[in-house]
């Protein structure tokens, strides 16, 4: 039924480090556009680093939240090892980064 580590030419640390970089700027973005979408960026952005602990944890798990679904479906389904890693690595970045810049 599944393969153990499926072999693919998308299954690359890199691409999981990459992919990983860039969704949560996209989380944000749409974070931004759900939650405020009359606020300007620098204004949010602003929000984001001077605002209240529960604020600003809810915009980080917006952010990191496409990570956490890729990384469902890339390690649990699709059985990706090493791209997952990459996804992981990155994720645990941002999300001990948000928390340094936001305390």
């Amino acid at each position: 039924m599944y393969r153990i580590n499926r072999v693919s030419k998308y299954n690359k640390f890199w691409v999981g480090f990459v992919t990983g970089m860039v969704l949560p700027i996209l989380g944000f973005l749409l974070s931004k556009e759900v939650k405020a979408p009359e606020v300007t960026m620098a204004r949010y952005w602003q929000i984001f680093t001077d605002g209240e602990l529960q604020v600003n944890k809810d915009i980080i798990v917006f952010s990191i939240l496409p990570n956490m679904v890729l990384f469902y479906v890339f390690f649990f389904q699709l059985k990706y090892d090493n791209l997952s890693k990459g996804l992981v690595l990155v994720t645990l970045l941002v999300g001990g980064f948000s928390f340094i810049l936001t305390a």
